[in-house]
């Protein structure tokens, strides 16, 4: 199935790939005395495989960032969208499941953002066909946003 928005993958791993390296320069920035916050030159974005690259050294200077930090989140976002529009499921799948696990840690599990990411995950799910866990996480989200409807709907 053909979605509309992977006629513009490139451009939006480019996007993520910027949005990364702004992220992690903004962070490092308000981390270091004055004289050390020149960032790095940016690496070239002839590949794929450097931007892939580029993403897996932001999670992980993320990761060595106190504990809540929201880079880790968005890197790890990043991520996983950047292998779903290569086209590689399974490691988009087990980035968008790190995703949830802190998202849910930060939020609770059912808060209605935590639907968002769970719809995503999902749709990733079926792309690597892994239909039946795809249609189980789908069923939460949805119980999570009736839930949420509900408690709207009474207040």
């Amino acid at each position: 199935m053909n979605f509309p928005y992977q006629e513009f993958s490139t451009f939006r791993s480019l996007l993520i790939y910027f949005f990364a390296t702004f992220a992690l320069t903004i962070s490092a920035c308000s981390h270091q005395p004055s004289h050390k916050r020149h960032p790095k030159p940016t690496p070239s974005l002839s590949s794929p495989s450097s931007v892939e690259q580029h993403l897996l050294a932001t999670v992980k200077q993320a990761e060595s960032l106190p504990p809540g930090n929201p880079l880790l989140l968005s890197s790890l976002y990043s991520l996983a969208t950047y292998y779903e529009d290569q086209k590689e499921y399974e490691k988009s799948a087990m980035q968008y499941q790190r995703v949830l696990d802190l998202k849910e840690n930060q939020i609770g599990p059912n808060h209605p953002d935590l639907a968002l990411i769970l719809n995503r995950y999902a749709q990733v799910l079926h792309q690597a066909n892994r239909h039946s866990e795809a249609q189980s996480v789908t069923a939460r989200a949805n119980a999570i946003m009736r839930k949420s409807s509900t408690n709207s709907s009474t207040q």
